[in-house]
């Protein structure tokens, strides 16, 4: 029986192919091999997008880590010099090798970004550098190389640093003084069609497509960088988990309640996601609030911070009217930014500390 279903299911198929209108044009001949060589070439030209856009956020970053780390709580400030650093082991795995390619990895620790104002910047530190030796000490190699590096600085009783680098065939011994930052990390994904961004109470992470249109023009990053900071720097993330703890446990009481009348409810869910989503929008708006003086503390001009919103809703244009959801409206947040602006000028006009209220 199985066997005659099989003849009958190759018959039809065949059938098929055999009555489908085919191409009728004669193509030239072609070479798997060819194909496989323009993947690796396509690969490449991806992954040096990726690392361009990573690049202008880890920049960015540094800059605002070290220069905004007012803003973040003591338990929320380490001690590091400002140097994005990697080996040959590290960046997204689908382009490890084509990164190792493009920055000329290996299992030393080679400076890939150094911030726009930071300790490393300032003492002299440069993107290409390879750090060959900290304090006297060998510098971490290999896999775990950034980790203990990172771990070095942050841990190191000695705060001024002797690190030794080697640039353009030339060993050259750096004097660098690390400083305070905010401990937050941050990361670019490969994902190319999603527009977001987002703070997870330990990291800054953006899309990739987010990440190069922010690029076009200069407040972009800083700006949207600045406000998942203050995310991360006013424990957002941790209120709204509390803020769904709750919700969840009226919920569950809820659900108790109506099983002893009989009654099947979902009340807790529902509790659940009413209470991650109260104060929502409150919370963008002081996330907003908080990164004009993000930028203003890192010596960003703040003039164009506001216009951003009317060029996101140019680009989400469904953002202008948004009432209702996790986040308010682009009018909103310009009108609202405005205010925020003079408030800060108003404070460095009096010589005042630019401290949010």
């Amino acid at each position: 029986m199985v066997k005659i279903r099989i003849q009958i299911f190759l018959l039809i198929s065949t059938f098929i192919i055999v009555s489908c209108a085919q191409p009728q044009g004669t193509l030239p001949t072609y070479n798997q091999e060819l194909s496989i060589e323009e993947q690796k070439i396509q690969n490449q030209l991806f992954a040096d997008s990726w690392l361009k856009a990573y690049l202008n956020v880890s920049e960015v970053g540094l800059n605002i880590l070290f220069n905004a780390v007012e803003l973040c709580r003591e338990e929320d400030q380490i001690y590091g010099i400002g140097v994005d650093i990697a080996t040959r082991y590290d960046g997204p795995e689908q382009i490890r090798s084509e990164l190792t390619k493009s920055l000329f990895l290996t299992d030393d620790i080679t400076i890939v970004a150094t911030g726009i104002n930071t300790p490393a910047r300032n003492a002299g530190l440069n993107r290409g550098d390879k750090i060959i030796k900290i304090n006297d000490q060998t510098a971490p190699y290999g896999v775990n190389a950034t980790s203990e590096f990172y771990k070095k600085i942050r841990d190191s009783k000695t705060k001024t640093h002797q690190i030794l680098v080697k640039r353009n065939d030339q060993e050259i011994l750096i004097n660098v003084k690390a400083q305070k930052q905010c401990r937050f990390g941050f990361f670019v994904d490969l994902d190319n069609n999603t527009f977001n961004a987002f703070a997870d109470g330990n990291f800054i992470a953006l899309s990739l497509r987010m990440a190069k249109w922010l690029a076009q023009d200069e407040i972009g990053i800083p700006l949207v960088f600045a406000h998942e900071l203050a995310h991360n720097a006013y424990h957002h993330i941790d209120d709204k988990k509390t803020n769904m703890q709750a919700g969840a446990g009226i919920g569950l009481l809820l659900d108790i309640l109506a099983r002893s009348q009989g009654v099947q409810t979902d009340f807790m869910n529902m509790g659940a996601n009413m209470g991650a989503m109260s104060y929502s929008i409150d919370y963008e708006n002081e996330a907003d609030y908080l990164s004009i003086y993000a930028l203003a503390l890192s010596g960003y001009e703040i003039d164009d911070a506001a216009n951003f919103w009317r060029r996101f809703a140019v680009e989400v244009p469904s953002s202008i009217y948004s009432k209702g959801g996790t986040h308010p409206s682009t009018s909103e947040r310009y009108v609202r930014i405005e205010k925020t602006i003079e408030e800060v000028y108003d404070k460095i006009n009096k010589e005042e500390a630019i401290l949010p209220n």
